[in-house]
Protein backbone atom coordinates (compact mmCIF):
# COMPACT_ATOMS: atom_id res chain seq x y z
CA UNK A 1 0.00 0.00 0.00
CA UNK A 2 2.88 2.17 1.34
CA UNK A 3 4.31 1.77 -2.67
CA UNK A 4 1.51 3.04 -4.35
CA UNK A 5 0.70 5.98 -2.01
CA UNK A 6 4.30 7.07 -3.22
CA UNK A 7 3.77 6.05 -6.34
CA UNK A 8 0.61 8.46 -6.35
CA UNK A 9 2.67 11.36 -5.03
CA UNK A 10 5.05 10.91 -7.27
CA UNK A 11 2.70 11.06 -10.04
CA UNK A 12 1.06 14.57 -8.80
CA UNK A 13 4.45 15.99 -8.43
CA UNK A 14 5.40 15.31 -12.21
CA UNK A 15 1.87 16.94 -13.20
CA UNK A 16 2.60 20.04 -11.19
CA UNK A 17 6.32 19.84 -12.47
CA UNK A 18 4.98 20.05 -15.98
CA UNK A 19 2.86 23.03 -15.35
CA UNK A 20 5.30 24.87 -13.89
CA UNK A 21 7.42 24.06 -17.32
CA UNK A 22 4.54 25.19 -19.15
CA UNK A 23 4.76 28.58 -17.64
CA UNK A 24 8.33 29.04 -18.23
CA UNK A 25 8.21 28.47 -22.03
CA UNK A 26 5.82 31.21 -21.79
CA UNK A 27 9.00 34.01 -21.57
CA UNK A 28 9.46 36.86 -23.48
CA UNK A 29 13.16 36.68 -22.86
CA UNK A 30 14.86 34.67 -25.17
CA UNK A 31 18.72 33.94 -26.24
CA UNK A 32 19.55 35.93 -29.21
CA UNK A 33 21.84 33.97 -32.09
CA UNK A 34 23.48 35.15 -35.33
CA UNK A 35 21.35 35.55 -38.50
CA UNK A 36 21.72 35.95 -41.91
CA UNK A 37 25.24 37.15 -42.83
CA UNK A 38 26.11 37.18 -39.63
CA UNK A 39 25.82 34.00 -38.82
CA UNK A 40 29.55 31.99 -38.65
CA UNK A 41 30.77 35.63 -38.14
CA UNK A 42 29.80 36.48 -34.68
CA UNK A 43 29.45 34.80 -31.27
CA UNK A 44 26.63 35.23 -29.35
CA UNK A 45 27.92 33.65 -25.54
CA UNK A 46 26.47 33.97 -21.77
CA UNK A 47 28.07 36.51 -19.14
CA UNK A 48 29.04 34.06 -16.34
CA UNK A 49 31.03 34.33 -13.24
CA UNK A 50 34.08 34.33 -14.97
CA UNK A 51 33.46 36.41 -18.16
CA UNK A 52 34.79 39.64 -18.32
CA UNK A 53 37.26 39.61 -15.56
CA UNK A 54 39.45 43.07 -16.84
CA UNK A 55 35.86 44.64 -16.75
CA UNK A 56 35.42 43.28 -13.13
CA UNK A 57 38.68 45.03 -12.45
CA UNK A 58 38.13 48.15 -14.04
CA UNK A 59 34.23 48.58 -13.48
CA UNK A 60 33.07 46.83 -10.91
CA UNK A 61 29.66 48.30 -10.29
CA UNK A 62 28.57 47.91 -14.05
CA UNK A 63 29.89 44.17 -14.08
CA UNK A 64 27.86 43.66 -10.83
CA UNK A 65 24.27 45.02 -12.32
CA UNK A 66 24.69 43.20 -15.19
CA UNK A 67 24.82 40.33 -13.16
CA UNK A 68 22.26 41.34 -11.21
CA UNK A 69 20.01 42.04 -14.75
CA UNK A 70 20.81 39.02 -15.61
CA UNK A 71 19.60 37.14 -12.53
CA UNK A 72 16.64 39.39 -12.18
CA UNK A 73 17.76 40.80 -9.11
CA UNK A 74 17.58 44.28 -10.82
CA UNK A 75 15.89 45.83 -13.59
CA UNK A 76 17.25 47.69 -16.43
CA UNK A 77 16.04 50.94 -15.46
CA UNK A 78 18.74 50.49 -12.44
CA UNK A 79 21.39 51.35 -15.27
CA UNK A 80 20.20 54.97 -15.24
CA UNK A 81 22.01 55.28 -12.03
CA UNK A 82 25.27 54.95 -13.77
CA UNK A 83 24.17 56.59 -17.07
CA UNK A 84 21.49 59.07 -15.88
CA UNK A 85 21.24 60.42 -19.75
CA UNK A 86 19.58 56.72 -20.38
CA UNK A 87 16.89 57.31 -17.64
CA UNK A 88 14.25 58.29 -19.76
CA UNK A 89 14.59 56.14 -22.79
CA UNK A 90 15.05 53.25 -20.53
CA UNK A 91 11.91 54.19 -18.21
CA UNK A 92 9.38 52.33 -20.70
CA UNK A 93 11.36 49.12 -21.98
CA UNK A 94 11.27 45.65 -21.17
CA UNK A 95 14.35 43.36 -22.39
CA UNK A 96 13.62 40.95 -25.00
CA UNK A 97 16.87 39.30 -24.61
CA UNK A 98 19.15 38.99 -21.55
CA UNK A 99 22.85 40.92 -21.40
CA UNK A 100 24.90 38.99 -23.28
CA UNK A 101 28.63 38.60 -24.43
CA UNK A 102 29.29 39.65 -28.75
CA UNK A 103 32.17 38.53 -29.93
CA UNK A 104 33.22 38.92 -33.83
CA UNK A 105 34.74 36.08 -35.76
CA UNK A 106 37.52 36.78 -37.83
CA UNK A 107 36.83 40.24 -37.80
CA UNK A 108 33.06 40.34 -38.54
CA UNK A 109 31.37 42.66 -40.86
CA UNK A 110 32.20 46.05 -41.35
CA UNK A 111 30.56 48.90 -42.97
CA UNK A 112 33.46 51.02 -44.94
CA UNK A 113 33.82 53.33 -41.80
CA UNK A 114 34.89 50.22 -39.55
CA UNK A 115 31.40 49.61 -37.19
CA UNK A 116 30.46 46.40 -36.90
CA UNK A 117 27.10 45.16 -38.70
CA UNK A 118 25.34 42.64 -36.88
CA UNK A 119 21.81 40.61 -37.99
CA UNK A 120 20.65 38.75 -34.74
CA UNK A 121 17.26 36.50 -34.65
CA UNK A 122 15.18 37.35 -31.11
CA UNK A 123 12.78 34.82 -31.00
CA UNK A 124 10.36 36.95 -28.97
CA UNK A 125 10.30 39.98 -31.13
CA UNK A 126 6.24 40.66 -32.38
CA UNK A 127 4.93 43.55 -33.63
CA UNK A 128 3.60 44.67 -30.33
CA UNK A 129 7.13 45.54 -29.45
CA UNK A 130 8.06 48.74 -30.58
CA UNK A 131 10.99 51.63 -30.19
CA UNK A 132 13.65 48.51 -30.48
CA UNK A 133 16.73 49.08 -29.38
CA UNK A 134 19.77 47.64 -28.62
CA UNK A 135 21.49 48.17 -25.10
CA UNK A 136 25.21 48.41 -24.93
CA UNK A 137 28.05 48.51 -22.75
CA UNK A 138 31.28 49.43 -23.87
CA UNK A 139 34.38 48.43 -22.31
CA UNK A 140 36.14 50.21 -24.74
CA UNK A 141 34.80 53.47 -24.21
CA UNK A 142 33.48 52.91 -20.67
CA UNK A 143 30.01 54.23 -21.08
CA UNK A 144 26.40 52.84 -21.48
CA UNK A 145 24.25 53.72 -24.75
CA UNK A 146 21.50 52.67 -26.47
CA UNK A 147 21.77 51.90 -30.28
CA UNK A 148 19.00 52.15 -32.68
CA UNK A 149 18.68 49.23 -34.70
CA UNK A 150 19.20 49.99 -39.10
CA UNK A 151 16.71 47.45 -39.21
CA UNK A 152 13.92 45.33 -37.61
CA UNK A 153 12.31 42.76 -39.42
CA UNK A 154 9.27 41.39 -37.38
CA UNK A 155 8.28 38.95 -39.91
CA UNK A 156 11.78 36.91 -39.33
CA UNK A 157 11.93 37.95 -36.49
CA UNK A 158 15.60 39.59 -37.16
CA UNK A 159 16.98 42.52 -35.91
CA UNK A 160 20.48 44.35 -37.78
CA UNK A 161 22.51 47.11 -36.25
CA UNK A 162 25.55 48.91 -36.55
CA UNK A 163 28.19 49.00 -33.72
CA UNK A 164 31.20 51.01 -32.76
CA UNK A 165 32.46 48.33 -30.65
CA UNK A 166 31.56 44.86 -29.21
CA UNK A 167 30.57 44.00 -25.66
CA UNK A 168 27.87 43.25 -23.54
CA UNK A 169 24.72 43.29 -25.75
CA UNK A 170 20.74 43.49 -24.67
CA UNK A 171 17.74 43.88 -27.09
CA UNK A 172 14.75 46.29 -25.20
CA UNK A 173 11.76 47.28 -26.45
CA UNK A 174 8.55 48.98 -25.76
CA UNK A 175 5.74 46.63 -25.32
CA UNK A 176 2.22 47.51 -26.07
CA UNK A 177 -0.90 45.58 -26.51
CA UNK A 178 -0.91 41.56 -25.06
CA UNK A 179 3.21 42.25 -24.76
CA UNK A 180 2.38 44.95 -21.77
CA UNK A 181 -0.78 42.89 -20.28
CA UNK A 182 1.94 39.91 -20.13
CA UNK A 183 5.23 41.65 -19.51
CA UNK A 184 6.16 42.08 -15.45
CA UNK A 185 7.14 45.24 -14.94
CA UNK A 186 9.82 46.00 -12.48
CA UNK A 187 11.60 43.13 -13.00
CA UNK A 188 14.41 42.16 -15.71
CA UNK A 189 14.98 39.91 -17.07
CA UNK A 190 11.49 38.20 -17.69
CA UNK A 191 12.39 34.37 -17.08
CA UNK A 192 8.84 32.74 -16.86
CA UNK A 193 9.19 31.70 -13.86
CA UNK A 194 7.30 34.44 -11.94
CA UNK A 195 4.34 32.29 -11.27
CA UNK A 196 7.21 29.70 -10.05
CA UNK A 197 6.39 30.02 -6.32
CA UNK A 198 2.51 29.92 -7.66
CA UNK A 199 4.08 26.77 -9.46
CA UNK A 200 5.58 25.58 -5.61
CA UNK A 201 2.78 26.26 -3.80
CA UNK A 202 0.08 24.59 -6.45
CA UNK A 203 2.54 21.60 -5.88
CA UNK A 204 1.88 21.55 -1.96
CA UNK A 205 -1.90 21.52 -2.21
CA UNK A 206 -1.74 18.88 -4.60
CA UNK A 207 0.82 16.43 -2.80
CA UNK A 208 -1.17 17.65 0.17
CA UNK A 209 -4.93 16.74 -0.85
CA UNK A 210 -3.39 13.45 -2.77
CA UNK A 211 -1.42 12.21 0.31
CA UNK A 212 -4.23 12.73 2.67
CA UNK A 213 -6.37 10.85 0.24
CA UNK A 214 -4.28 8.40 0.11
CA UNK A 215 -3.81 7.97 4.10
CA UNK A 216 -7.55 7.68 4.30
CA UNK A 217 -7.73 4.71 1.47
CA UNK A 218 -4.81 2.44 3.01
CA UNK A 219 -7.37 2.86 6.48
CA UNK A 220 -10.60 2.16 5.04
Amino acid sequence: MKKKIFGTILAAALVVAQAVTVFAAGSKVAEASPAGDSAGKYEFAAITADSFQDLDESAPEVKTLIDEINAGTESIQAIAEQAPELADVLSDKEMLTPIFDLQPIDGGIKTEDGKYIVTMSVPTLTEEMTDVLLLHYSTVRSLWETITPSDVDYANKEITAEFEDLSPVAVIAKMSGSAAADSQVGTAPKTGVVSDWMGWLGAAVVLGAVSVTAVRKSRQ
